[in-house]
């Protein structure tokens, strides 16, 4: 074997094995300051911010139901309408003890690492919470090594969020037009992943938006769906993908029909 040949081997290699590392240690120490930086984002955002949902309690009940019922990775599927989304759906899903008792359940997150990685505070923020970053429009061994490491989770028995339209919808209503492959791409890796469905948008003030309205009241609602398609390779990955989108522009649907 050529000499450049088996230095590329060793190098994938080495690289695959040093991101395992390091997402075991930031998971080791996510866990381990969580009863620090738990609190603080709960109070921020049910104190602070006032920022409520009337079925709470409704909410985290079927978020335990959902994680229990059966076997498989977990990939939960949003809306994304604010910078903060992921925080919101996180406090609403299960409370700091749920959290503690269940670390897993605690979603990973994809932030775009041009927006939120550019000052030590958001980096050391995004590290502790669970987050693996994300680069728009990246170079392909980079986007391998991102989908890699959502597998490498998603293995773990960890629970993944992400927002398949790939960015806030501008108009504030689910984009079924011009959406990310990204959830089908996984699904395609990790075919036996379940998917969560999850809807959220806030009463008084819902749309796009940089942060939630100070004392907004959220609706919110989650499903699971399974998307079923008969086609193969680039095709099915498009497929699976615009079928979850379609499922979130449903209860989309469902919610302004209320």
């Amino acid at each position: 074997m050529p000499l450049v040949s088996s230095i590329q081997k060793f190098n994938k290699r080495s690289m695959r094995l040093f991101d395992k590392f390091y997402l075991s240690l930031q998971r080791l120490l996510s866990r381990g300051l969580f009863f620090i930086f738990g609190p603080l984002v709960s109070f921020a955002v049910f104190k602070i911010y006032r920022i409520r949902t009337d079925n709470l309690s409704e909410v985290r009940k079927q978020y335990r139901k959902f994680l229990n019922q059966d076997k498989g990775p977990l990939i939960i599927c949003s809306n994304h309408l604010t910078r903060v989304d992921s925080i919101v759906q996180s406090t609403f899903l299960n409370s700091i003890w749920g959290y503690w008792v269940n670390y897993r359940s605690l979603p990973w997150n994809l932030p775009e690492k041009t927006k939120f990685y550019h000052s030590w505070y958001f980096r050391l923020s995004c590290y502790l919470g669970k987050c693996i970053p994300v680069l728009r429009g990246a170079p392909s061994a980079e986007s391998k090594r991102s989908l890699q490491k959502m597998l490498y989770i998603l293995n773990k028995g960890d629970v993944l969020s992400i927002f398949p339209e790939g960015r806030r919808s501008r108009s504030g209503k689910v984009d079924t037009e011009d959406f990310s492959y990204g959830v089908g791409q996984i699904l395609k890796e990790c075919p036996n992943a379940r998917v969560l469905c999850v809807y959220l948008r806030g009463k008084k003030h819902g749309g796009f938006a940089d942060i939630p309205t100070k004392g907004e009241d959220f609706y919110f609602k989650m499903e699971m769906f399974k998307p079923k398609s008969d086609l193969k390779g680039l095709r099915k990955l498009r497929d699976d993908s615009t079928q979850i989108i379609n499922k979130l522009h449903s209860m989309e649907e469902e919610y302004f029909s209320l």
